[in-house]
């Protein structure tokens, strides 16, 4: 297996199941709900803490960090292009 550092959010997020992903993607929703106008820029930039910590952990934790990092990416990435309610733009 690569380094877990040289793969991609699409291939870190494949080896977790469904029931796996769904449970991050729950927990990362709660945590951020309610979070403010920039979540979706709260997701991104702790996402690129997870993955410049990665690499000071050992081999499986560190695998575990980017594929949270995969997925608030992904997440950030869905809230961007979600279309915001009026209220929200006041």
């Amino acid at each position: 297996m690569d380094e877990p550092e040289d793969l991609s959010d699409d291939e870190l997020l494949a080896m977790l199941t469904d029931a796996q992903l769904a449970e991050l993607n729950r927990a990362i929703g709660e945590v951020f709900s309610d979070g403010g106008v920039d979540r979706a820029e709260a997701l991104h930039a702790l996402a690129t803490v997870y993955s410049l910590r990665a690499g000071q952990r050992d081999p499986e934790s560190a695998l575990a960090m980017l594929q949270l990092a995969a997925a608030m990416r992904r997440r950030a990435a869905e809230l961007a292009e979600a279309p915001r309610p009026i209220a929200a733009l006041n």
